[in-house]
């Protein structure tokens, strides 16, 4: 899932590795990255993630929920295919707020060099109530399918590390990694030929459906709207305010700082009150 900040856009072409990096890219013909002075913003954000009880309870309440969305998934499904749960990774099912702590005490912001570095150390800890859930996934007899933004040399690595925090393990082909592209359509097609989906669990709107890839209408909050019924019932949200999709959706003046960025897209009581 890895990042979008906010200075000026570099734009590169047909640069499969460099454009490689979780979650947040739009095409590999011309692929897009913000880039960010310094990693100070993510301060507060970081905080929330690793020290409040509040996060810790939203994923519980995330993860509760998926066990009875599944329940009622299975009873209503097919049965001319096995059945399948799709999952992102990162900030879904492995916490990542370390890499942005590190990030923000040596004053860098993210690259795919340093992203490499971190995911290589196979320490990345799981989000609470997330081995729960696939372990419960398990004993219902569903496929687990795996689809992250994670690079295909990630792959090795991220197995280790999910297995060593005490995932269940799966089949090595049931991790779709990223190879050329950074929507997951074409991967979730791939799993729809095989198995029927009938849950998918995920931090990024994209990691549901290639309908909210389109953020340029009100932040995609319209296509939300339109798809309010499926949360809960076949999508089901982790909290991430660290990075996402959405930061490239807001508006960037590049003769500002990311952090003036923030500030100038933040909206204050004057611009609602009468």
């Amino acid at each position: 899932m890895k990042k979008s900040f906010g200075i000026f856009m570099v734009f590169a072409s047909l640069i499969v590795l460099w454009s490689c990096n979780p979650e947040q890219k739009t095409n590999v013909i011309e692929e897009e990255k913000i880039v960010s002075e310094t990693s100070e913003y993510l301060l507060n954000a970081t905080l929330w993630v690793q020290q409040s009880a509040e996060f810790q309870a939203c994923c519980y309440q995330a993860f509760n929920h998926a066990k009875l969305a599944l329940d009622v998934r299975m009873n209503l499904a097919p049965l001319d295919k096995p059945l399948a749960v799709v999952l992102d990774i990162d900030e879904t099912l492995l916490d990542n707020s370390y890499f942005e702590a590190n990030l923000i005490e040596t004053n860098t912001s993210y690259t795919t060099e340093n992203w490499k570095e971190w995911s290589d150390k196979e320490c990345a800890t799981a989000i609470p109530g997330a081995i729960e859930f696939l372990n419960y996934v398990e004993t219902k007899g569903v496929e687990i399918i795996y689809i992250s933004n994670r690079c295909e040399n990630e792959l090795e690595a991220s197995i280790v590390n999910m297995e060593k925090v005490g995932f269940p393990a799966v089949p090595k082909e049931n991790y779709l990694f990223r190879t050329d592209e950074s929507s997951k359509n074409n991967r979730r097609a791939m799993v729809n030929e095989t198995y029927n989906i009938i849950l998918l669990v995920g931090d990024n709107l994209n990691d549901f459906d290639g309908v909210f890839e389109d953020r340029v209408q009100n932040m995609g909050k319209n296509i939300v709207q339109t798809n309010k019924d499926k949360f809960g019932i076949e999508y089901i949200i982790l909290p991430n305010p660290m990075y996402g999709k959405w930061e490239q959706s807001l508006p960037n003046d590049t003769a500002k700082t990311a952090t003036q960025n923030r500030i100038n897209n933040v909206i204050g009581y004057s611009e609602i009150c009468n």
